[in-house]
């Protein structure tokens, strides 16, 4: 039974924070807004569920820093927004799946030059 509750807290946890990350995007000045739910819908297809809010609302986090200091858009992601999304992600391996599924890969393979 406590593991249901735990459950549900998180979930609606996890709800919650959402529903602010949305808010505080919205907040941001449009180019940054539309890059940030660009990146989301990117940076969501390698998380399940909340595994995704902390990459997220980091972010977050660094495009209402830019966009206080008026930094552009293109500066804060640089030529490959792929590559920006791809080295945020990559401080989270424990959240997204892909990065796990990466890691065991090579893990895999080095074994396999042990052999």
């Amino acid at each position: 039974m406590t593991d249901i509750k735990n459950s549900i807290h998180n979930m609606l946890a996890d709800k919650k924070r959402y529903k602010q990350f949305l808010k505080d995007t919205q907040a941001l000045p449009v180019p940054y807004a539309e890059t940030v739910n660009a990146l989301t819908k990117y940076i969501w297809n390698f998380a399940g569920s909340g595994a995704a809010m902390e990459v997220l609302e980091e972010v977050l986090h660094i495009f209402q820093e830019s966009s206080v200091e008026n930094v552009s858009v293109r500066q804060i992601v640089g030529e490959d927004p792929v590559e920006f999304a791809e080295n945020i992600m990559a401080q989270y391996p424990e959240q997204l799946w892909l990065i796990k599924y990466r890691n065991r890969l090579r893990q895999k393979v080095a074994e396999t030059e042990k052999l």
